[in-house]
């Protein structure tokens, strides 16, 4: 029997927020063909290169983002040398599969299940494989979370407490769903504006089959929904719902929107339906930005969503760029009041980063804005290491970053639920002597003074 082992490489374990779903379609898939297949999860703490030698796999397939390529390349480089066919797939191998082949037998472009059984059946040993997009989704297994470390993963909350999965009470299991492919959407920063196959998703029997059976089997209370646009087909959202109260299932869950996806019978169902998040791409405050990032949005969308949310006792999350094409001060301060003004509940502020294939890494390279010495270990999105604003040197927009994070972050560890509103927000007017009497956990008096700063 051919033996696979499937490697999520990374050695931060801050990235480990969801279960390697991609990974786990790729093995449930194999496992199905009659192949024996190992999930090492690097960023789970788990050591690569022991299980390796333990496993014995005749083909090692690693998945790789840009941030962690590097990374990734050394470890094809171990599968290499214990003499294990070396196949690298992802979004990175798949742009800049010349520099992925350099480093590896195979190079997968492309959704990798039927890539990966055609590459065993077909006896491939070298170069580029790829295969049609899967058209019918039902047709695949559920992800493999039994080749998981799921108890790492179900207690992300409790690992990492400020991550976008806001709505999740402590001690609580949560998992994630990836229930579509792709993106029918246009923004220049992201890898879906790249890909030729179009959005497809599974039905809402296929969702409600693999959330009854993450209840049943790991106890799950929480899910989210990680693909981009769970809201953009709304008959299939409210059919989802529809379920989800027709067979009692008590789960919350929250998942990713653009502004313009909701309306009032929208968030009526699903907050009958458990949920209880919304994580919108709000980007920017200012009108031009929004327009130069093919959003398709407005910044007006952007409030009128946040309110809708509050409206229906949903907790309205997003997040916002800092550093993109022909951004001024006056943009970034149109984003800090946005912030200020909002009442969004954990605001991820992140570095306008691009990546090989998106509009905006050509744009980049069109107006030299990429370094000749840029490693990809850089391309992280809380690091400044290519501005993309003309206006700014990078020192100048980190340090723009890094104010506008903080504001993010006050509001985000203080949290703007009723009882911060009706309590809270009137002390920033006290002296701080009275406000040091009163009994906080998260040490008001310091939490003031930083208000007080940064004038929010």
């Amino acid at each position: 029997m051919t033996k696979v082992a499937l490697i999520n490489p990374g050695n931060n374990p801050k990235f480990a927020i969801e279960e390697p779903l991609g990974l786990g379609f790729i093995a449930s898939y194999l496992e199905l063909n009659g192949i024996k297949v190992k999930i090492i999860d690097e960023l789970a703490g788990q050591d690569v290169e022991g299980l390796l030698r333990e496993f014995s796999p005749d083909i090692a397939g690693i998945t790789i983002t840009t941030p962690l390529a590097n990374h990734a390349y050394k470890i094809a480089g171990i599968c290499k040398d214990m003499g294990i066919l070396t196949v690298l797939g992802g979004v990175h191998p798949h742009i800049l599969a010349e520099e992925a082949q350099r480093h590896a037998d195979i190079v997968v472009q492309g959704e990798g299940e039927p890539a990966m059984l055609k590459i065993i059946r077909e006896g491939i040993t070298s170069g580029i494989v790829s295969c049609e997009y899967i058209k019918d989704l039902d047709a695949m297994p559920h992800p493999a979370r039994h080749l998981m470390d799921m108890d790492f993963y179900m207690y992300t909350k409790d690992r990492l407490p400020y991550t976008y999965l806001y709505f999740v009470p402590a001690k609580t299991r949560v998992a994630a769903m990836l229930t579509g492919r792709g993106c029918p959407h246009r923004c220049i920063f992201c890898h879906n504006s790249w890909r030729s196959s179009p959005y497809r998703f599974n039905s809402p029997e296929r969702v409600i089959a693999e959330i009854e059976e993450l209840v049943k089997v790991y106890g799950i209370k929480a899910l989210f929904f990680i693909e981009d646009t769970l809201f953009v087909n709304k008959p299939r959202l409210l059919r989802i719902c529809e379920l989800i109260r027709d067979r009692g299932i008590k789960i919350i869950w929250g998942g990713n929107a653009r502004v313009n996806e909701i309306d009032k019978d929208t968030l009526k169902a699903v907050k009958e339906a458990g949920c209880r998040q919304i994580t919108f791409g709000f980007e920017s405050g200012s009108q031009k930005i929004l327009d130069i990032l093919k959003k398709d949005t407005t910044v007006r969308q952007n409030k009128e969503a946040v309110g809708l949310c509050r409206k229906f006792g949903i907790i309205p999350q997003g997040t916002f760029m800092i550093g993109n094409p022909s951004e001024t001060k006056a943009d970034i301060i149109a984003t800090q009041q946005f912030i200020r003004e909002n009442n969004i509940e954990g605001a991820g502020v992140c570095v306008t980063t691009p990546y090989p294939g998106t509009e905006l890494w050509d744009w980049c390279q069109k107006n030299k804005r990429i370094p000749e010495n840029l490693s990809w270990d850089d391309l992280l999105f809380d690091k400044v290491v290519i501005s993309c604003s003309e206006e700014f040197s990078c020192s100048e927009l980190a340090d723009l970053y890094r104010q506008t994070a903080d504001i993010a972050d006050l509001k985000w560890r203080i949290g703007f639920s009723e009882v911060s509103r009706t309590y809270l927000l009137p002390l920033w007017k006290l002296p701080l002597r009275l406000v040091k009497a009163v009994r906080h956990p998260a040490h008001l008096s310091g939490f003031i003074r930083q208000m007080r700063k940064l004038k929010i």
